[in-house]
């Protein structure tokens, strides 16, 4: 193999390198939201609930819209994409 050659196939397998890099870290830090909904609303069951369905670190619910009767909330689950 020539010196070019091997110089040009590092080089592209650095920037594919790159660029996947790039790409990861840009859509890595994205948080979603998923509504479930709820017989009766609350903080502990809808932790539970979405800890269970969407395993993994950050996983958080809540219980929307806040300040009304729990029969008409929905749980919010928020997680990281």
């Amino acid at each position: 193999m020539t010196k070019n050659t091997a110089l040009t196939i590092f080089m592209v397998v650095l920037v594919i390198g790159m660029l996947y890099t790039s790409i990861f870290i840009k859509y890595s830090d994205r948080t979603c939201h998923v509504y479930i909904k709820a017989e009766n609303c609350e903080i502990d069951q809808c932790n539970w609930e979405c800890g269970t369905k969407y395993k993994g670190v950050g996983v958080q619910g809540s219980c929307v819209p806040p300040g009304f009767d729990p029969i008409d909330h929905a749980c919010l689950c928020s997680f990281n994409c």
